[in-house]
């Protein structure tokens, strides 16, 4: 369970700096489609040396289930991503983080619907991660209509993303969960890589455009790795109450970014509200505790 945990934290950290510089790429090209095309493409060499490495150590399950669950991770993942940095372009990261929190919520419903029922501290559990996220969110400013639809869209896309990931993860062979989580990362990279080279036709991918597009590639496959690492320790839905801490974790890298000039789109934070995502972090911890009591 510790290594889960540590994990989880890892991709929660990793994930806020993705965020971070994804807004920063959207001060220069307002485009979420071509940073969505750009840095796949960077990550596919990524995938690429996970995958050929991982054939050396284990062996996947090439059957239809496995297929099955690759193409759809492939097609949720896309379109979450796309969805996701579209309301980016209207929302700063640390509000956005805190939001995406929700698609815990999202995992719970899916996977009660699948017939994985949660216990009551469970879903007590569930229930306090989702209300710290939304209270953490309140920072003074609305949000635009068209930016909730895509939210709601990429909260459910990524939480479909998550749930073939761990029946990915379940399926593989051998109990080295890291080496399975680098084997499934780089299948999984490599596949999405190349579905998006069509695109690089309308946005070619020039040496300037792919390195402005890389801090956010490369923290968000780290991201990634860390929370198949996660997944596969603690389960989809415990692994993703740790990983809502991206939220507190975010305020506080947007804090210092604009303390330190270097971040123009995060707002002032006055005390008061301070005190209230102080009180939605703890709200956060608390679920993070009743889950894993739970686990025992």
């Amino acid at each position: 369970m510790l290594t889960g945990i540590v994990s989880g934290i890892i991709s929660a950290l990793l994930m806020s700096g993705s965020y971070i510089f994804s807004r920063a790429y959207f001060r220069k090209h307002s485009n979420p489609l071509q940073l969505a095309i750009h840095s796949q493409f960077n990550m596919l060499f990524g995938g690429i040396i996970l995958l050929a490495g991982s054939l050396f150590f284990i062996e996947f399950p090439w059957n239809r289930e496995f297929y099955l669950y690759l193409a759809a991770e492939s097609f949720f993942f896309l379109f979450a991503q796309v969805s996701w940095f579209m309301m980016l372009r209207h929302v700063e990261a640390s509000r956005a983080a805190s939001l995406i929190g929700l698609k815990v919520l999202a995992i719970a419903i899916l996977t009660f619907l699948m017939g994985d029922i949660p216990t009551w501290l469970q879903w007590l559990a569930i229930v306090l991660c989702s209300l710290a996220a939304v209270g953490m969110n309140y920072s003074g400013g609305k949000i635009p209509l068209k930016s909730i639809f895509w939210l709601i869209a990429s909260v459910f896309g990524y939480a479909l993303c998550d749930i073939c990931i761990t029946k990915m993860m379940n399926l593989m062979p051998g109990e080295s969960v890291i080496r399975n989580a680098f084997g499934v990362m780089g299948i999984i990279y490599t596949t999405v890589g190349i579905l998006v080279l069509p695109g690089l036709k309308k946005y070619p991918p020039t040496k300037a455009r792919l390195k402005e597009a890389l801090p956010y590639s490369a923290f968000y496959l780290g991201s990634i790795l860390s929370l198949m690492v996660c997944f596969g320790s603690i389960g989809v839905v415990f692994g993703s109450i740790i990983q809502s801490s991206r939220g507190v974790i975010s305020v506080i890298l947007g804090v210092i970014l604009v303390k330190l000039g270097l971040e123009k789109s995060e707002p002032d934070i006055p005390l008061r509200l301070w005190f209230r995502k102080l009180i939605m972090a703890i709200l956060m911890l608390a679920a993070m505790t009743l889950y894993a009591i739970s686990a025992l």
